[in-house]
């Protein structure tokens, strides 16, 4: 699925050399969470799977919450305690929760100066539990006392050859895992796209080489009389990037089940792979995605020509718990699809388990006997108890 985050819209005139960028707003419905199981195998005989069952969620405007979020999309980490943090892009700040989810109390409000952000880009837990907030606004990394709650320090994160700084995907003992790659331009068109992974150390300098890299967000690239112009197709295909509990780097993109696992010290240990077909996309498909969206982009979306044996990516996401498998999110059959099929994958690529889950719900950590997760639309935290 599109991306939020990412310039969804660039157009440049020859004429005036001008670009303009615009961001797609995706807006999804929330379906209530319930318990589940999956029941079945790829070769149709049964084999059991972990069950989740919901025991709380964090911005439930209908049971009363007055903590009411903006976007969270990825922004929810958890703490070796249990304590439960979550970033909002909107009015930039970071709740933190007890484990039972109470507040306990918000870090930072809008601004560029210390302990202040002008957008949540990314929230992990270091060594000791030092939270690290990424500012992707400032391009700025802020570490936070895991007791107190209060600025320890921060940095501002370099610049490379290699691209911009645009998301924190893991905290080492060295530094951060920091995702860079360049703006989408019209004169990118049959050019090779990259996401590079690097390590940057608690300076902001860049420490090369880089750790991975993987194919970056597809776009589509048109032109119209002067006007060059590229936009996000819906379903498009992009990277996933996610950390393990041992500092692995897992590396994907969701044109197939092919996941890099790169160790610690940034040597390739395996890849998890998995033999799932693709889903054809379809102009009905198209026209159902934007009929909810704005002019512009249902225009923009509408005038772009399907390629023959067009399909959507085989997954939208993926996270890694405790025991190193990879929960991935299959993409669905049908856009009028209520729920999604979770995969279970181990080290060697054998398959665990399925859970079902309404679509609109993302898994974001899994940890400690529990799984939190993000619900597109009403933007609420779900907690499960996980039993496998």
């Amino acid at each position: 699925m599109p991306d939020p985050t990412a310039p969804e819209f660039r157009q440049s005139f020859r004429s005036r050399g001008i670009s303009a960028c615009l961001l797609l707003l995706v807006a999804a419905f929330c379906l209530p969470a319930c318990t589940t199981r999956g029941n079945d195998r790829a070769d149709g005989t049964a084999t059991s799977g972990p069950e989740l069952t919901e025991l709380f969620r964090i911005g439930d405007e209908s049971k009363g919450d007055t903590i009411l979020f903006g976007s969270i999309e990825e922004l929810v980490a958890v703490d070796r305690s249990g304590r439960i943090f979550v970033g909002e892009e909107q009015d930039p700040r970071i709740y933190a929760f007890t484990a039972d989810g109470n507040l306990i109390q918000s870090i930072g409000n809008k601004g560029g100066g210390p302990g202040e952000f002008q957008r949540v880009g990314s929230i992990h837990f270091g060594p000791g539990d030092t939270l690290y907030v990424f500012d992707s606004q400032l391009d700025r990394i802020s570490a936070y006392e895991p007791n107190s709650l209060e600025l320890a320090y921060d940095f501002a994160v370099s610049e490379d050859s290699l691209g911009l700084p645009s998301r924190m995907v893991g905290v080492l003992e060295t530094g951060c895992l920091v995702t860079y790659g360049w703006p989408v331009s019209p004169d990118d068109s049959g050019k090779e796209r990259r996401r590079y992974v690097m390590r940057v150390d608690r300076s902001g300098q860049v420490l090369p080489p880089y750790v991975h890299y993987v194919r970056d967000y597809e776009w589509h690239f048109y032109s119209s009389g002067e006007i060059r112009g590229v936009v996000r197709m819906p379903f498009a295909r992009e990277p996933v990037f996610r950390t393990g509990s041992d500092g692995s780097l897992y590396a994907g993109w969701t044109g197939s089940v092919d996941i890099a696992v790169i160790a610690r010290d940034g040597s390739y240990s395996h890849a998890v792979t998995h033999a799932q077909a693709p889903v054809p996309l379809t102009r009905e498909d198209i026209e159902r995605f934007v009929e909810t969206r704005p002019s512009w982009y249902r225009d923009a979306v509408l005038n772009v020509e399907l390629p023959p044996n067009a399909t959507k990516p085989v997954y939208e996401t993926f996270v890694v718990d405790e025991r190193a498998r990879i929960w991935l999110k299959i993409t669905p059959p049908s856009i009028s699809d209520t729920t999604a099929l979770w995969l279970i994958l181990d080290s060697e690529s054998r398959l665990r388990g399925k859970v079902k889950l309404p679509e609109s719900i993302n898994l974001r950590v899994i940890q400690g006997g529990r799984a939190y997760a993000v619900s597109r639309g009403e933007e609420t935290v779900i907690v499960y108890q996980v039993q496998d």
